[in-house]
């Protein structure tokens, strides 16, 4: 920074070199800066000199010595000047006029401007001394053929720069780096007082912010460890900051996930133990008629063992929807499908229900378009297909009259299952699509389907496909793909 300053200050002296005040330019940044100044000519003939006390002394231009006091100038033995002459950096010695004196010598060897055995210019009788760098700043711009130099002296003590300026003359500057390690040793100390602090303040500022953010993180741990035991509203800490608060409202969403999902457990459960139990009840009950009753009497057998049939495949029905729903809920993962024509399936699905229809004088309106291709899975929407024909069936008046449509909508294809019963409240149409749920009775007893749209849901939604219920004119089930 020091050199930098340096190389800034003479790039500023050389610009005024052709103007009027140009030696007060001089006077002052050597002054403000703290250089030692030249200007000579390629001689070495010095034409101005300044430094930091050339302010100091007025009337140097007149012929009396920069590098000494003013004081008692004609007496140089008077311990005044000799004092103030050694406080001068640039003054190489005391009792000036005598240079054979011991002190002259020590005084020499001591500025850092002038070698031990230099012969100076005061010697050979001119006024003005030049720093022993002069001769290789002179060189260096000779050598360099360059306008300007800087260098380090070999002590390392100055560091040295020259401009050659427009007229032809040399501005030779010189600033003593002593002080700039002063600097450096006063910043280092300054650096170790205010890291010690710092490092103390931070430790106190980071125990304050772990105690004020332990707490309710604290807090909430016990929260999640209610929930964990069963307690679904434990009280959540807010207030302290809104990342805290964030994750306390999502902690406070989860526990109400789960109460639902424990909710919807309990009655899955209650539902599969009924749905179960009651073919089991009256497999168990027409078998020991069978064994105890109508063994002998072949119409009551074939009759009860009908009967037992049919609750067996009411059972197996219902067991592989569960394992079915489950085999879903257990593979998250959205597989690829492939272009299908979804018209021929919806004829397919309609085609098994013929012979139903037909032994139960049910009718099946359809409007379908055909040739219609969607990016599906086959199999998987020919559930959903059947899912909501056999809940229309199941739920038609008594006209026992549904219709079916497939068409073209804009960038899709929508098929609509609509039969003409009762309808379902407003209020059910939310709760239709869980597991076990049911809004309205079934026209058919003979089929149970307490998972149909659930399945169909789970489906649709790894169809990524629009899908929902209108319950304005008897009943409306459709989806989009």
């Amino acid at each position: 920074m020091a050199i930098r300053n340096v190389k800034k200050a003479v790039g500023e002296m050389a610009e005024c070199s052709a103007d009027a005040d140009f030696y007060d330019v001089i006077d002052e940044t050597a002054a403000k800066n703290s250089l030692l100044v030249f200007v000579t000519d390629d001689a070495g003939n010095v034409l101005y000199s300044s430094d930091e006390y050339r302010r100091l002394y007025e009337g140097e231009r007149t012929g009396e010595n920069l590098y000494s006091s003013d004081m008692n100038q004609g007496d140089p033995k008077e311990t005044e000047q000799k004092e103030d002459r050694a406080e001068n950096p640039y003054s190489f010695a005391v009792n000036q006029g005598d240079p054979g004196e011991t002190t002259q010598e020590e005084g020499r060897g001591k500025n850092p401007y002038f070698s031990a055995g230099e012969v100076m210019n005061w010697e050979k009788g001119a006024l003005r001394n030049l720093p022993y760098s002069y001769e290789a700043l002179l060189a260096k711009l000779k050598d360099a053929g360059a306008d300007n130099v800087g260098f380090m002296t070999e002590d390392s003590a100055a560091y040295v720069t020259g401009v050659r300026l427009e007229n032809g003359n040399i501005l030779s500057v010189s600033m003593l780096l002593g002080t700039v390690g002063g600097t450096v040793r006063i910043l280092r100390i300054q650096l170790v007082w205010v890291s010690a602090l710092s490092l103390l303040l931070g430790f106190f500022l980071a125990w304050f912010i772990a105690k004020r953010f332990g707490k309710p993180i604290v807090q909430m741990t016990g929260s999640a460890r209610q929930i964990a035991a069963g307690n679904y509203h434990p009280d959540l800490p807010k207030g302290f900051c809104a990342e805290l608060d964030e994750l306390s409202d999502t902690l406070g969403e989860t526990a109400l996930s789960l109460e639902k999902a424990k909710n919807a457990q309990r009655n899955f459960l209650a539902s599969v133990s009924h749905d179960l139990r009651t073919p089991l009840t009256m497999i168990k009950g027409y078998a020991e008629m069978v064994k105890e009753i109508s063994w002998e009497d072949p119409q009551a057998r074939e009759n009860d063992l009908n009967i037992i049939m049919r609750e067996s495949d009411r059972l197996t029905a219902l067991v592989n929807e569960i394992l079915e729903f489950s085999a879903m809920q257990s593979d998250p993962l959205v597989k690829e499908y492939g272009v299908i024509d979804i018209s021929r399936a919806v004829r397919d699905v309609i085609g098994q229900f013929a012979p139903f229809c037909e032994k139960n004088g049910f009718v099946i309106e359809t409007k379908i378009t055909d040739g219609l291709l969607v990016n599906a899975d086959e199999a998987q929407i020919k559930r959903v297909i059947y899912n909501f024909i056999d809940n229309a069936v199941n739920h038609t008046d008594d006209s026992k009259r549904i219709r079916v449509s497939l068409r073209r909508t804009d960038g899709a294809v929508r098929f609509e299952v609509t039969d003409y019963g009762k309808g379902i409240a407003d209020e059910d149409i939310p709760c239709i699509w869980d597991r076990y749920y049911t809004a309205r009775s079934r026209k058919n007893k003979e089929v149970v389907s307490g998972l149909g749209l659930s399945i169909a849901r789970e489906i649709l939604t790894r169809h990524h496909a629009k899908f929902g219920v209108d319950s304005r004119n008897g009943c409306t089930f459709w989806f989009e793909l």
